[in-house]
């Protein structure tokens, strides 16, 4: 099989010809001595899934004109820098603190985020959101690039993630219980936004294969039940049914406490879910997950990655055959580490990256040795 055709068929709940092995690694871990046999054998081995964004989701949806500036560094310690968006909702900034390391480190400190008041809220319901003419050629390029190595997935914009990414962490929440009717305008035209863009991409040829990044802040310890079921639930069925009715399907991107969720995460909508943390990170496991879900959504994990700088190659090894035992059984099930570049972003030296990358190795190896593959 191709990769392709081997995560269809797992996603088809049947069993493909080996387990599919989801690796990536970040590019500073390209340039290890150690990356390139870890590299060599994802091109060989691996199956992954490809995001492309075809459609200009600008700031949440509205056109956007993007700038930045710094405002001050300390060699080897941080950098500030000013980020601005100029929309036609009025301009929206932030501040950020990024690490100033060896190696890259995609999180950063927000010292100011984008949406600091009800106020900014009230001027992202009052503005006009547009659908604009998806990027056909783009998807297409995008198609030719990844062939059968793996399954395309077209992103697409979670309103209510993006809100609670990018307001004031320590108010936002709060503003569910004094600002209520305001929370809901917010999502009743971004998602309707979001429902007609999804509709113009599949009408334009694009898609059928979805994704979105979001629920992990949607869920505890952030909010509960009530809040997912007025907030989330009902707004996020509203685009999932667009895409199925066009025959598409949605994988959504949730780290954390997912396990009491994933019955309605299905019932929403949602079709294929990773990384599906375990303790002490999430509260996933595999093979309950498989007992409740495993016929109607394509469970993707669950190999703990934050331990790659500590564990032994061995651990690893223990870790990939347990998992495939759980969740490979009928299909619906593919390998992924909870860290999408499996930890090789995470890391503070070049030493703790080669460390990494030795589990990066032992991981796929396991992958071949115990979902029936042969090297």
């Amino acid at each position: 099989m191709t990769s392709r055709e081997r995560l269809e068929t797992a996603w088809s709940f049947e069993e493909p010809d080996r387990v599919p092995i989801e690796l990536r690694i970040g590019l500073l871990a390209h340039k290890h001595p150690r990356g390139e046999r870890v590299l060599e054998l994802i091109e060989q081995y691996a199956d992954n899934f490809f995001d492309c964004s075809p459609y200009d989701w600008g700031f949440l949806g509205l056109p956007a004109t993007y700038s930045e500036r710094e405002l001050g560094r300390k060699p080897g310690e941080f950098v500030r820098t000013e980020r601005i968006y100029d929309t036609p909702a009025g301009p929206f900034d932030a501040v950020v603190r990024d690490l100033d390391l060896e190696v890259d480190v995609p999180d950063c400190r927000w010292e100011k985020r984008y949406i600091t008041s009800p106020q900014d809220l009230e001027r992202l319901v009052e503005a006009t959101f547009e659908v604009r003419e998806p990027d056909v050629e783009e998807f297409d390029r995008a198609v030719a690039n990844v062939g059968d190595r793996g399954i395309l997935l077209v992103s697409i914009l979670h309103p209510l993630g993006w809100l609670v990414r990018n307001a004031t962490m320590e108010e936002v929440y709060i503003w569910f219980k004094t600002h209520r009717d305001l929370i809901h305008r917010f999502l009743e035209v971004t998602n309707e936004h979001v429902a007609r863009a999804v509709e113009a991409m599949l009408q334009a040829g694009i898609g059928p294969y979805f994704s979105v990044c979001a629920h992990e802040m949607l869920i505890p310890p952030w909010a509960g039940t009530d809040f997912f079921e007025e907030f989330v639930f009902p707004y996020d069925k509203q685009v999932n049914d667009v895409i199925h009715a066009h025959g598409g399907k949605l994988r959504a991107h949730c780290h954390g406490n997912a396990m009491n969720y994933l019955e309605r995460f299905s019932e929403m909508g949602i079709d294929a879910i990773e990384p599906l943390e375990g303790a002490p990170m999430g509260d996933v496991d595999l093979s309950e997950a498989k007992r409740r879900v495993g016929d109607r959504m394509l469970l993707s994990g669950n190999i703990p990655s934050p331990y790659f700088p500590t564990w032994s190659t061995e651990q690893v090894e223990q870790a990939v055959s347990e998992a495939i035992q759980a969740g490979a059984p009928g299909g619906g099930f593919s390998l992924r580490t909870t860290g999408g570049t499996a930890g090789t972003n995470a890391v503070r030296d070049r030493e703790q990256l080669g460390k990494v990358l030795d589990n990066c190795k032992a991981y796929l190896l396991a992958g071949l040795k115990y979902g029936s593959g042969s090297i």
